[in-house]
């Protein structure tokens, strides 16, 4: 590893502060970029990723399935490899009488912006139960507040990224949606690395490298997650209680370098996406695997 030691490639890799971002604080700290021949610049991401990365702010971070929509529409950014399945997780007040997603119709339900990945799995889970998303009131809450708005009750439910539901449901709210064990879901990769095509161009080396470096991380996370979580609250990279984000570092299955796996993850979060109504050009059903491929 010392021959790329002077040939390091600078890299600017943010982050939003969630747990499943676990692989860039993890190669950060156990020095995984530094060894795979990137010089890691981390920060926090506060504003849009696709503004960030035409000002050449923004090289890598962890992608969403909210972002397949724009990568198909010409967003400068590419899906280089995986990171882990599930990290989503709806929490609701008792008084709602919430005990799953089909329970979801005429209730109030947080998240944090219209046609999130968030809205798009439940509302994927509720068509494939016969229920409709629509008659559901979507409001946009950030996620420090979610729980607040559960206290008050401004609203019945939220969903949101991890750590958040998880520790409501510590807190005595109801966990009704749980990604990472839900049937069917939880073979399912949920955050993939997003890479910035410009930069990806002129240093041809660098997916690679990245690639190189999340795989170390993940295994470590599968093999290691109670120092893991330790040494990311250390850091103070996310919020929360040690113990709650080992728990959920050990829930996931971290996973980097399975590149069947990256395709049939895709294909299902395309039809996510497509359930839920949120495909923005006109495809058949039965012609859906095929628009996919292209």
């Amino acid at each position: 590893s010392n021959e790329v030691a002077d040939d390091k490639i600078p890299c600017r890799i943010g982050y939003w502060g969630g747990t499943c971002e676990a692989p860039i604080y993890i190669a950060k700290e156990k020095g995984y970029f530094e060894e795979c021949g990137i010089d890691p610049e981390l920060f926090v991401i506060t504003s849009d990723t696709a503004s960030l990365m035409s000002k050449g702010e923004l090289d890598c971070y962890e992608l969403t399935p909210d972002q397949f929509m724009p990568i198909k529409n010409g967003a400068e950014v590419k899906i280089i490899d995986s990171l882990h399945t599930g990290c989503i997780q709806g929490a609701a007040s008792k008084e709602s009488g919430i005990k799953s997603v089909a329970d979801l119709e005429g209730k109030k339900v947080a998240i944090n912006n219209q046609g999130e990945i968030t809205q798009i799995l439940v509302s994927s889970e509720m068509v494939k139960l016969g229920k409709d998303p629509k008659k559901v009131e979507w409001v946009n809450y950030p996620n420090a507040e979610k729980q607040l708005a559960l206290e008050k009750g401004e609203i019945d439910a939220f969903v949101a990224y991890d750590p958040f539901a998880e520790v409501a449901a510590n807190d005595g709210y109801v966990k009704f949606f749980p990604n990472t064990f839900d049937k069917g879901l939880n073979e399912v990769l949920c955050c993939f690395i997003g890479l910035n095509t410009k930069n990806m161009e002129e240093n041809p080396e660098l997916a690679g490298r990245l690639s190189k470096a999340f795989k170390k991380a993940c295994d470590y996370l599968e093999e290691n997650p109670e120092e893991a979580a330790e040494l990311i609250m250390d850091k103070e990279y996310i919020a929360g209680d040690a113990a709650v984000n080992a728990k959920l570092i050990k829930d996931y299955t971290w996973i980097a370098g399975d590149k069947d796996l990256l395709y049939s993850s895709a294909k299902e979060i395309w039809h996510q996406v497509y359930r839920a109504g949120a495909l923005d050009e006109e495809v058949a059903e039965d012609d859906l695997d095929d628009w996919i491929d292209k």
